[in-house]
């Protein structure tokens, strides 16, 4: 049976182990992403906004450029597989930890991105570890949500962009030092669940934050999140947005509608949703068909239909008008920038460091 087969038989938000929390709706899968309830001037504070921090960087998506990030990760490791955040090969439950699996893949495509298209000083050593992200950011930044999320899985977009940034990342390796000792390769559901309410050990957090991703900054509208992607940067989509399970030709997902779609005339209590964090790793700026590529953790073959372009597996493309109400449905979408990954010895030309 493959995955595809395997999310069909146990419904497709069968690997999130909470139900959704603050809604009993039959139609909202929870795979971890949590709903804000603070008002978004709140986040503003803490966090700028992309048009603030990068002004100059204001409607370069309107040149009419295509950027492709994820084909910088392609280079790295091949045509590499979608995460996968559903029942282990064990048989053990998965865990909503989707806002580590977008970060995650995020700081990959960072890595690569700054690799072979920047040109940087860098070089690959590994993915970065999923359960770590997921961890520090529910407890060195949420605190738990004041110990509300104890026992439950999930977080939010805010905070894992923010422990990027005041911490930093880990990989998927052997660390040791002294006599701790951890192992990180691969990804397990088990490790985040381990992990979840205690945060990233101790002795970690200085391995951890000498590869911060040192730009972190809040995306508002759809148009913001292809100028951040034009920017050479990935955005983390938190959103309630779902989409069908097939790509057109042209690689877009229809998504889950209500009858009315107008700002302030849609009603969510019909409408299929995800509480879910994705990846946006492209920008479709050439032709008619404006939009992005979101690259999703329910593993390679939840969607079928063409991939133009090289899309990973697992991803799809979603038109402008979709990405912005996906980003401002919860105002919890985060543009992420300047990783500070591994030096190389060979010397590159640097554009932005």
């Amino acid at each position: 049976m493959d995955r595809r087969t395997a999310l069909k038989a146990i419904g497709v938000g069968a690997f999130a182990v909470a139900p959704a929390l603050g809604s009993d709706d039959k139609n909202v899968e929870d795979y971890g992403a949590r709903p804000s309830s603070e008002p978004q001037i709140v986040r503003a504070n803490r966090v700028p906004r992309f048009y603030d921090r990068f002004k100059p960087f204001k409607g370069i998506s309107t040149l009419g450029r295509n950027v492709f990030l994820y084909k910088n990760l392609q280079k790295e490791l091949g045509d590499f597989d979608a995460y996968y955040q559903g029942p282990a090969e064990d048989g053990s439950p998965g865990e909503g930890d989707c806002v580590g699996q977008s970060s995650a893949m995020g700081v990959n495509v960072l890595a690569a991105t700054d690799i072979h298209e920047l040109k940087q000083r860098e070089k690959w050593v590994a993915e970065c570890s999923v359960e770590m992200n997921y961890a520090g950011g529910r407890v060195e930044i949420g605190n738990l949500g004041g110990g509300t999320l104890r026992g439950r899985g999930g977080s939010h977009g805010e905070w894992q962009a923010r422990y990027l940034k005041e911490f930093g990342v880990l990989h998927r390796k052997e660390y040791r030092v002294d006599d701790n000792h951890i192992d990180l390769r691969g990804y397990h559901p088990g490790r985040s669940r381990k992990y979840r309410d205690a945060g990233v050990p101790d002795w970690l957090e200085a391995i951890a934050k000498d590869h911060p991703v040192k730009e972190i900054t809040q995306v508002r509208s759809g148009r913001e999140a292809l100028d951040a992607v034009s920017a050479r940067q990935v955005v983390i989509m938190c959103s309630s947005y779902a989409v069908h399970d097939k790509r057109d030709a042209d690689g877009f997902a229809e998504p889950y509608l209500d009858g009315q779609t107008r700002r302030g005339w849609r009603t969510f209590s019909s409408r299929y949703q995800w509480w879910h964090a994705q990846l946006l790793t492209a920008a479709i700026l050439e032709g008619k068909r404006i939009g992005g590529t979101i690259q999703n953790s329910h593993g390679n073959d939840w969607i079928s239909g063409p991939r133009p372009n090289d899309m990973p597996h697992g991803s799809y493309n979603v038109e402008l008008p979709v990405l912005d109400l996906m980003v401002t449905d919860w105002f919890d979408c985060w543009a992420l920038g300047s990783y500070h990954g591994h030096e190389s010895k060979k010397r590159r030309h640097q554009l932005f460091r």
